[in-house]
């Protein structure tokens, strides 16, 4: 499992978290996006968890808001 990072709506990703273990809890995992969106060298808005292959399986956005996707 991976988490892309992105600075706005727009597609461009600013930076990867790889190794992430497949049987995290979702509460987990979203603690995790947010301490990568906080520790990011560029202010990060979104968070898209990934399957390693490229999957999404949810979005965090800063703002406190997780979704899964459509």
């Amino acid at each position: 499992m991976r988490i892309d990072l992105y600075a706005n709506w727009s597609n461009v990703r600013q930076a990867t978290v790889t190794d992430l273990p497949d049987d995290l809890p979702r509460e987990e995992i979203v603690k995790r996006s947010h301490e990568a969106m906080d520790t990011s060298r560029y202010p990060a808005h979104t968070a898209a968890v990934r399957t390693d292959e490229g999957a999404p399986l949810l979005f965090v956005y800063r703002d406190g808001r997780v979704r899964n996707p459509q």
